[in-house]
């Protein structure tokens, strides 16, 4: 698993990834942008890409599951997966 810095986070066990996924083939550093304009681009680019992506679900549950992963996953913000996490508690 990578982390935010492209190199292995220890202790989290990530979903099964076979690299035919279409965010395989996208530059990792765009999943992990800088600075609020570059989030909030990537953002908008990204999420139509993962919303088409058949590894969706697996990748929103991942990240809902492990709070300390920063970056853009399943076209979500980790702002975004706050308020799902807490929602998937509460139902």
């Amino acid at each position: 698993m990578l982390g935010s810095s492209g190199k292995p986070t220890d202790g989290i066990k990530a979903p099964m990834f076979d690299g035919t996924q279409v965010c395989a083939q996208i530059d990792p550093d765009a999943f992990f942008p800088e600075s609020p304009t570059e989030y909030t681009i990537n953002l908008r680019v990204l999420k139509p890409i993962c919303d088409a992506c058949f590894f969706k679900d697996p990748c929103l549950d991942y990240a809902i599951d492990n709070p300390e992963l920063m970056g853009i996953w399943a076209g979500t913000s980790h702002k975004d997966r706050l308020i799902l996490r807490d929602l998937k508690r509460t139902a």
